[in-house]
């Protein structure tokens, strides 16, 4: 996020280059809340920083609610407490994509157990 303050596109211009509308770009510099996962991707790749770390996190968002539905019901509630996320909310965001803002709320609260 940092590469956006020294970015010379405006916010047109990087809309473009990431595939997103200039109206968004300006929202989401306004209100970092509103990243999704995806566009951080998109922003890496334009800058060229590399992606990994969005790949795998992708990669394990996808596979968590098939590995909280083979753990006991117990167990799973346990950890949708930890998680401040339900299964139902998971495939979810994995369907659509990933609030920035919600991530964020997963690391605090399992940062925080």
């Amino acid at each position: 996020m940092w590469r956006l303050r020294e970015c010379s596109l405006n916010d047109e211009q990087l809309g473009i280059a990431v595939g997103l509308s200039g109206n968004a770009i300006r929202n989401r510099r306004n209100k970092p809340d509103l990243w999704k996962l995806s566009d951080v991707e998109r922003l890496a790749a334009h800058f060229a920083l590399p992606i990994t770390a969005c790949t795998q996190l992708t990669l394990a968002l996808q596979e968590l609610p098939a590995k909280l539905k083979e753990i006991s019901p117990e167990e799973r509630r346990r950890t949708e407490r930890k998680l401040l996320v339900k299964v139902a909310q998971l495939e979810s965001y994995n369907q659509s994509d990933w609030p920035v803002r919600n991530l964020l709320k997963m690391h605090q609260a399992l940062y925080n157990a």
